[in-house]
């Protein structure tokens, strides 16, 4: 049986995939879409992973600062974003959980395990009208996310994004039986 396709940009396409997960195109252009993100737009993102996700916001934003608290996964991240060929993305090999530097920041993205004990933090960093929003694997960590950023953020909702690949034919267009569909749930919150 064929493996299914994720359809990668070619950007993407080049890129290595190691230990972390990747933030699939679908779940970034929910970020992109629900947070307006673009060409004036200053990111942070927590956990940098395989650097798939720093990436598509490199691609569209002027500035993105991705921390990380694994050399290796760091390292990973720095050669992706290097074949990707992009220049305006600072790293910084740190735990979050430490603190965050920056501050009037249009987006901060986080992809890291209880994201919610770090919602204060996240706060302080946003601008007012800036977003947060958090890649989260399980049901679990975005109710806590959600809960979380309810008490200090003014508008929160929780999405996921799921995708149907096509058998095309002349005769019996179907959705093909295996694909992509559920690989995160995505909480966002505005200041």
């Amino acid at each position: 049986m064929d493996k299914p396709d994720f359809h990668f940009p070619a950007l993407l396409k080049k890129c290595k995939r190691g230990g972390p997960a990747v933030t699939h195109p679908k779940d970034a252009g929910l970020v992109m879409a629900y947070t307006g993100i673009g060409k004036d737009s200053v990111v942070v993102e927590l956990g940098s992973g395989s650097g798939f996700m720093t990436i598509q916001m490199a691609n569209i934003v002027k500035h993105v600062t991705t921390y990380e608290k694994r050399k290796e996964f760091q390292e990973l991240a720095i050669q992706n974003v290097k074949k990707a060929g992009l220049t305006n993305v600072e790293f910084k090999l740190r735990d979050v959980f430490e603190g965050i530097d920056e501050t009037d920041v249009d987006l901060i993205f986080c992809d890291v395990a209880e994201p919610e004990k770090i919602i204060n933090g996240m706060h302080d960093a946003i601008r007012i009208g800036g977003f947060i929003s958090a890649h989260c694997l399980n049901i679990e960590q975005a109710k806590a996310l959600h809960l979380a950023a309810e008490k200090v953020f003014k508008e929160v909702f929780t999405l996921d994004c799921l995708v149907k690949d096509y058998d095309v034919r002349d005769f019996g267009t179907r959705p093909k039986h295996f694909g992509l569909m559920h690989t995160a749930y995505m909480v966002f919150a505005r200041k």
